[in-house]
């Protein structure tokens, strides 16, 4: 089973709350320290956390959506508010299509997959676990600044550079490189006209200054989710972290809350 961490009683309204590609459970609890009357489940993804799953390739969003099922069920909760961040957005949307029964609302923070595998914005993010596979962790991130999509990122948008660079603070295991790939490989749902079907009200949240979780990602998905709720902008995380948390949490608990 998953590794988790929690935050709040366990009386009230749960959460599960799930992380993006390369971070862990502390990403979240990090974000939310306090959300009045919720109790947070903030699991740590296959190939983010222990035990070290026996077969990396088997990494999708369809199995972790499967292992987000199965800490529900370890907590007896039949039903809960989801939400994830870019690959946690995706798996929510993955749980909202094929499990619609245990899914009340559900929340996108700065969605970075919709239908296409191999999203173009996330290949160096996926060339990092590639290039540590092959090579190593020194050799791979030589070859990471010597790229010239990574030399115009850290012209362009240093604190976005800095983001990926950070990925090699990673454990060097075979799930914790792999997952970095595999994920890229994989897509959550197979087309956008797919989103109509989801009922469930959902909060979509977005930042500008952020080419890994791009503006015209989430548009595409609120576009056919029927139950769009509320909108916002955040400040950018990866410039204002502050303003955007102070945000991020205004936006979650006024969502919450209706």
């Amino acid at each position: 089973m998953l590794s988790y961490q929690t935050i709040g009683r366990p009386s009230d309204t749960p959460l599960v709350f799930l992380h993006g590609l390369g971070a862990g459970s502390a990403q979240t609890t990090s974000a939310f320290p306090g959300l009045p009357g919720t109790f947070l489940i903030a699991p740590d993804m296959p190939g983010h956390g222990q035990p070290e799953p026996a077969d990396p390739s088997s990494f999708s969003f369809d199995t972790f959506a499967d292992a987000t099922l199965e800490l529900l069920d370890h907590f007896g909760i039949g039903a809960c508010n989801i939400g994830g961040l870019s690959m946690g957005a995706g798996i929510t949307l993955n749980l909202a299509l094929r499990y619609p029964q245990r899914v009340k609302n559900i929340i996108l923070l700065r969605p970075s997959w919709c239908h296409v595998k191999q999203p173009d914005h996330l290949k160096l993010v996926a060339y990092v676990g590639q290039w540590i596979e092959q090579s190593g962790p020194d050799s791979a991130r030589t070859k990471l600044h010597a790229h010239p999509d990574f030399q115009q990122l850290l012209t362009e948008n240093p604190p976005v550079a800095q983001s990926i660079d950070g990925l090699f603070q990673r454990p060097v295991t075979p799930a914790a490189t792999a997952v970095l790939y595999q994920m890229w490989q994989d897509a959550p749902f197979a087309s956008p006209q797919q989103l109509e079907s989801i009922t469930q009200p959902a909060l979509v949240l977005t930042t500008s200054k952020d080419e890994l979780h791009p503006q015209s990602t989430a548009d595409l998905i609120a576009a056919y989710l029927p139950n769009v709720t509320s909108r916002a902008t955040l400040p950018p995380r990866y410039h204002d972290n502050t303003g955007y948390t102070l945000a991020l949490n205004t936006a979650l608990r006024k969502f919450l809350a209706v």
